[in-house]
């Protein structure tokens, strides 16, 4: 039995948005394989992420990043760093 690598909803989030910032625009599902999310639980925080404007929707079902969310990405690696600099998973 394999055991499952726990991801905090900050890390997950920040995994969505290092793949939208870094391969473009991407349909739900391809994000789904790259961001490795079960499908309800990336949907649920694709709702979220587009209603506090860090990605949006385009026309032909794609999400991409926006300005704000490339500074929350930014905000979210410092983060990252320096919690994982004092040992801390993230």
């Amino acid at each position: 039995m394999t055991r499952r690598k726990y991801r905090s909803q900050a890390g997950i989030i920040l995994d969505i948005l290092e793949v939208l910032a870094r391969e473009g625009p991407q349909p739900a599902t391809r994000l789904m394989y790259t961001a490795n999310l079960p499908y309800n639980r990336l949907r649920e925080t694709l709702l979220r992420l587009v209603d506090e404007g860090l990605v949006e929707e385009t026309e032909d079902r794609h999400y991409r990043i926006t300005e704000k969310g490339r500074e929350a990405l930014r905000v979210l690696r410092d983060a990252r760093r320096v919690l994982e600099t004092l040992g801390y998973k993230f």
